[in-house]
Order: structure tokens, then sequence, then C-alpha cells
């Protein structure tokens, strides 16, 4: 490949990925609209607050997941690229009534908007859900999941 060729493919490649990230939908935190915050939810998780729900907006990479439980895919979300570190993953649960679930496998890259409750049920000590439409009429935020590009969540299939 030719530099000419080389710098056109990158620019190609870099118009794509600023295409695909104006289309994902905003992270909505009582109507204002918020930036990721991986270390912000870690830092959460640690406080131990147990009463608090907070907003989420996360953006990592798929370590391991149980597919199918009672109806939701669990996925450990490593928060910070290292794989080698372990302080910094945290659980994300979706429910599959709204939507399917992209494929998916270890390594994939996992974007969540959702509400993050401290669980000392959860092996990470906290989890992201909420990742769907609102199915009730009150004032909840919406969420979503992205997995590799690819958006659910905002589709009720019930």
């Amino acid at each position: 490949m030719n530099l000419k060729a080389f710098f056109l493919f990158l620019a190609l490649n870099l118009l794509a990925a600023s295409l695909w990230a104006a289309e994902l939908p905003a992270c909505k935190a009582k109507n204002a609209t918020i930036d990721f915050n991986n270390e912000q939810v870690i830092a959460w998780r640690d406080q131990g607050n147990k009463k608090i729900t907070y907003r989420a907006f996360i953006k990592g990479t798929i370590v391991a997941m149980t597919e199918n439980d009672h109806g939701h895919v669990h996925f450990e979300v490593d928060l910070d690229k290292d794989l080698s570190t372990t302080h910094d993953r945290i659980e994300v649960v979706y429910n599959v009534e709204f939507g399917a679930v992209p494929d998916y496998r270890s390594g994939d890259e996992l974007i969540a908007c959702g509400d993050f409750v401290v669980d000392s049920y959860s092996p990470q000590g906290g989890v992201v859900h909420w990742l769907h439409v609102n199915p009730k009429n009150n004032p909840h935020e919406h969420g979503y999941l992205v997995i590799n590009g690819n958006l659910t969540g905002l589709s009720n299939s019930n």
C-alpha cells in the first residue's frame, strides 16, 4: 500500500468511527446528558452506599458473561482496558425482553447507559442495569446497551 492509499484508508476509518460515535444516543441523568463516567462508577462502588441509585455511562471490555440467567445476560466488564487488573470490573445486566443481545464474545467493546447500584451479591460489588426503554409511565430515564457498535434496549418486545 502506498502512502497516499494509506492516508486515504486512515481518513475513511476515522470518518466511519466519528459517524458511529455521532449515532450513539445521549445518556441522560435527570434530563441532562452525561459523559462516560467509568472512574465515578468505580468510586461509587467502593464507597459502598447501597441505598442510592446512580446513573452510569460506561465503556469497557467484556471479560466474561453468563448467558440468559432468568431472562437476563450478565457481563463482567473491565473499565480500564488493562485486563490484567481486576479492581476496575463491574457487572452489567441486560434484560432480553427489550431486544436481542448483539453477537458478543470476550474481548468485545461494551457501552452501557443505565442505573448503577452497589450490590454485595454481585461478584464485582456493583451492577449497571436498566439498559432499556422505560416500559412504565414514570419519569425514569431510558437506558441502552451497545456491543461492538450494535445498539439494543430501545424497544420493548413485550
